[in-house]
């Protein structure tokens, strides 16, 4: 975006204007200290929409009535003012036909053109195409999370007070505050104009599909489920067929019959069902069940006692953990040297022993104090136990279930339920379960599915084709760190830190140097004051270049402030041949 500041103006309370002009290019500011110079950024900042007031509290603030900034923007100039006593209000009004600042009187600022602060940003904001209202990509239940975007955050790119150029802890203005610096991370890819108010709206329609689809796909799983269980009670009608008439239903296996419900309806309407007299295949059956519900129970038993010793373990350590807790630690004990009360010679013996006892403890103790910690783990089994004994009941209930219904056989036959009677009961049952997989074979889901996935394919491809994001961030990283080693380069950083090698983060928008071995080292850990401005001066005039390069589709106009760079080497005195160029508010006439 083309434009530059043309001045910074304060209006006094007897209506005299005090100005500095600007013009395209580098302009530099010298003079005494007290003179005023640094009050320039802040009175900018103010004009700019700030919430705080931080112009230097003095003269200036005294006698200023109206402070005022005039701005070249893309073919026309706008005058940015806020009054010294109305702290709420903004002024904002555009001045195509600017000609001189001489024409800017008290009059102009009619109270008409002040606003409330936030809408004099809204209102700023698009006179730099700042036009984006809703920066989430994902939006559930109509929860915005996201602020809008701001020019405030543009101050993070153009200002670097006196405080914060040489700063080894900070490098961008309002960091301090974590969701502005969120809010400047996140927005850079909008101030770069990589992205429009379609891309925002393309990431929620790709998020809501998504979360669609992750509701079809638990969907479809249900469905599997129930699937295996359609097929464990095909298997179970098919044996209970075979055991109460002697013969086969249908030869094919659960999941052929599952592939294929409607030929197998249509197969088993069919056939009669016949009943082989002869057949043992329902004495087969039931000792067949029998044998799995016995095998259950010991399993069950075994586990059990498994379960019983995790339980008392537990609680012996419980109690152990307790007793150990109440008992005091022995630091210190005497050893002495046995004597023979005859010839009254030394025996070392007992000394030895003790050591070996003394070692012998120490390793007790090692031990014993580890058990707490398995309290943990021991809990853990035996949860994993009582859920695995819990299954083994269902197991059991169920196959208790099916061995009485095969027993009830011979007494349905006593009540003259024939076995053909009981074997047609079983084909129905298997027919409604086919009715059943039928109705799951035509649902929607396995449709929807494939559905949802094609359209999120698509809108992947229309959001990388038109922004890809992420390649865009990438090739801005590379093209900034080039940049700002190209200009490190010409400072005379310090010989450990040469050839500089400065690397910026656009994800985190931390700055490191790169030594030869690969190691980061931040600029909080780079000694020198020196080191520290050049890092901050390489840094925003790689930005700014890189912000001129994008030229119009960039958000961001051409600005930058670096108040008291020359702070490292300043001299404690200056002579007045020195200054170049005097700002001295005290010299004005109020």
């Amino acid at each position: 975006m083309k434009g530059f500041l043309k001045h910074i103006a304060i209006i006094d309370k007897y209506g005299t204007t005090h100005s500095v002009e600007f013009t395209t290019g580098v302009n530099v500011v010298t003079g005494r200290s007290s003179t005023g110079k640094s009050a320039l950024i802040e009175i900018f900042d103010y004009c700019f929409g700030s919430s705080e007031f931080t112009v230097p509290v003095g003269l200036i603030t005294d006698n200023a009535d109206i402070y005022y900034i005039v701005l070249k923007l893309e073919g026309t100039h706008l005058i940015l003012a806020r009054k010294n006593s109305d702290r709420g209000r903004a002024f904002i009004k555009e001045c195509p036909d600017f000609t001189s600042i001489d024409n800017i009187t008290v009059d102009y600022f009619q109270s008409t053109y002040f606003i409330l602060v936030k809408d004099f940003r809204l209102k700023l904001g698009r006179h730099f195409r700042l036009t984006i209202d809703n920066v989430d990509e994902d939006i559930i239940e109509g929860i915005r999370k996201k602020p809008r975007p701001s020019v405030r955050n543009y101050m993070s790119y153009m200002l670097q007070h006196q405080n914060l150029i040489a700063n080894k802890h900070s490098i961008f203005y309002r960091f301090d505050q974590k969701e502005k610096r969120e809010q400047t991370i996140d927005q850079f890819k909008i101030i770069a104009g990589f992205v429009s108010p379609e891309y925002f709206t393309k990431k929620q329609e790709l998020n809501r599909l998504e979360r669609e689809l992750k509701v079809f796909e638990k969907q479809k799983a249900l469905e599997n489920i129930n699937a295996e269980k359609i097929k464990h009670d095909i298997q179970i009608l098919k044996n209970e067929y075979k055991a109460i008439t002697g013969t086969n239903l249908i030869p094919d296996t659960p999941e052929l019959i599952i592939a294929n419900p409607q030929r197998i309806i249509d197969l088993i309407s069919t056939i009669d069902v016949n009943v082989d007299d002869d057949s043992r295949v329902f004495i087969t059956e039931i000792d067949n069940l029998e044998k799995l519900r016995d095998d259950l129970r010991a399993e069950k038993r075994d586990k059990l006692i498994q379960l019983n010793n995790f339980t008392a373990s537990i609680e012996y350590v419980e109690t152990y953990k307790t007793n150990i807790e109440g008992t005091p630690i022995i630091n210190q004990a005497d050893t002495y040297v046995s004597q023979c009360p005859f010839c009254h010679s030394s025996d070392d013996k007992i000394i030895m022993e003790a050591n070996k006892l003394h070692e012998a403890i120490n390793w007790l103790n090692s031990e014993l104090q580890k058990t707490p910690y398995m309290i943990d783990s021991f809990t853990h089994n035996r949860e994993k136990l009582s859920g695995e004994i819990k299954l083994i009941d269902v197991e059991v209930a169920t196959l208790k279930q099916r061995i009485d219904s095969l027993l009830k056989v011979s007494e349905k036959l006593r009540l003259h339920k024939s076995l053909e009677e009981q074997g047609l009961k079983v084909k129905l049952k298997l027919e409604a379960i086919l009715d059943i997989v039928l109705l799951n074979a035509t649902s929607e889901t396995s449709k929807l599915i494939k559905e949802k996935i094609k359209e999120i394919n698509v809108l992947k491809g229309y959001i990388s084709t038109n922004y890809n994001v992420d390649k865009k961030l990438a090739l801005a990283q590379k093209e900034i760190n080039n940049y700002m080693n190209e200009i490190g380069s010409t400072f005379a950083f310090e010989a450990s830190y040469t050839p500089i090698n400065l690397h910026f983060d656009l994800s985190t928008f931390e700055l490191f140097h790169t030594k030869e071995d690969g190691d980061k080292v931040y600029l909080r850990s780079m000694g020198s004051g020196a080191n520290w401005l050049y890092c901050h001066l390489s840094l925003f005039l790689a930005l700014n270049r890189y912000f001129c390069s994008l030229k119009e589709e960039c958000l961001m106009p051409p600005i930058l402030f670096f108040d008291q760079p020359t702070q490292v080497y300043f001299p404690d005195s200056i002579k007045d041949n020195d200054v170049k160029l005097g700002l001295n508010f005290t010299s004005l006439s109020f």
